[in-house]
């Protein structure tokens, strides 16, 4: 039940995948079309068990770079913090080559993609800014937001990071971890989070 997403640069075939949780049939048969060769980055938005469990099967089946913000590295490593030891019997190991900071860009082909932090769901969650879309894991989806009472997780933090995401002035498209793709513009006339806890003074 978890959204994972291949983004491609059509000039030059260089693709990402977002947020592999699990083995999808699909994802599998795009990136052999694409070419193994051509799946640069696997983007975690976040590490909790059923974003990252099958990392490590992509990583070694395309050579991909693992890229996630620095602040996450702690909770992908703890069993116990990203939930897998609770849930599942382990994920697999793998390493974070490309570790951002707020504000961090790099190039996919002749695409930029942007890393902003949006902690509260997790310290170290993030959501990546690609052209006119945002890949928003969990921390914003369709008319809700994500739980802030797990492991790193911080009520103040994502009251920060909503008010982050409501100050764009951009309407992007959104592409959460969860459920159906929405739109800020949907969002800040829609979802109660945003519109309350964004518009709060701390």
């Amino acid at each position: 039940m978890t959204n994972c997403y291949l983004v491609t640069d059509e000039k030059t075939s260089k693709s990402l995948i977002i947020d592999p949780g699990g083995i999808s049939r699909e994802l599998d048969e795009q990136i052999n079309k694409l070419g193994l060769e051509n799946i640069k980055y696997i983007i975690l938005t976040h590490g909790h068990f059923d974003h990252i469990r099958k990392v490590a099967r992509y990583k070694k089946l395309t050579g991909a770079q693992v890229v996630a913000n620095v602040d996450e590295i702690p909770l992908i490593e703890d069993e116990e913090n990203n939930l897998s030891k609770r849930y599942t019997k382990g994920v697999d190991c793998f390493e974070v080559e490309k570790q951002l900071n707020d504000g961090d860009e790099f190039l996919l082909g002749e695409t930029k993609i942007k890393m902003i932090s949006t902690p509260g769901h997790t310290k170290g969650c993030a959501c990546f800014i690609v052209e006119d879309c945002i890949f928003s894991g969990d921390t914003l989806m369709k008319d809700c937001i994500g739980r802030c009472d797990l492991p790193t997780g911080n009520q103040e933090d994502m009251i920060n990071s909503l008010q982050k995401l409501s100050n764009f002035k951009t309407n992007y498209k959104i592409y959460p971890g969860h459920g159906e793709e929405t739109s800020l513009k949907y969002e800040k006339g829609s979802n109660l989070y945003l519109n309350f806890w964004a518009k709060r003074k701390i």
